[in-house]
């Protein structure tokens, strides 16, 4: 079984992101979405589902893994709990930049970011089941 106290620091990474995300669309998002070009609002839209989707995806591959490591899912099942949704998270969106407003494309490549160390850890985690 792999060490699994990089998973902490993801985690509360996730958890923070999650947060942020939260105060954001809730604080700023209507108003930010009201101020951009009414042809982006449908890309505001969806990218606001991306970061929604990557934060999931990520918090779902966590709770797989503590599941595995604490015996509620064999580690003999453990190569059937991929992270999720690779095509749809894997969009690089540094084109959104200037686009969309700031503290979007800023979760945007934080979410991002984040996504692709857990999908690095996901396949380290493959090699050792």
């Amino acid at each position: 079984m792999p060490n699994v106290l990089f998973m902490t620091g993801v985690f509360d990474e996730t958890m923070q992101l999650l947060a942020e995300a939260h105060e954001y669309f809730h604080l700023f998002g209507k108003d930010d979405q009201d101020h951009i070009e009414e042809n982006l609002r449908s890309l505001y839209s969806c990218e606001m589902s991306r970061i929604t989707l990557r934060l999931s995806a990520i918090m779902a591959w966590l709770m797989v893994q503590r599941a595995i490591f604490s015996g509620k899912i064999p580690e003999e099942e453990a190569h059937r709990y991929g992270l999720d949704f690779q095509d749809i998270c894997r969009v690089d969106n540094r084109v959104l930049h200037g686009v969309l407003p700031s503290y979007v494309c800023f979760l945007l490549d934080r979410t991002l970011e984040l996504y692709e160390r857990v999908l690095r850890l996901d396949g380290q985690t493959r090699r050792v089941h």
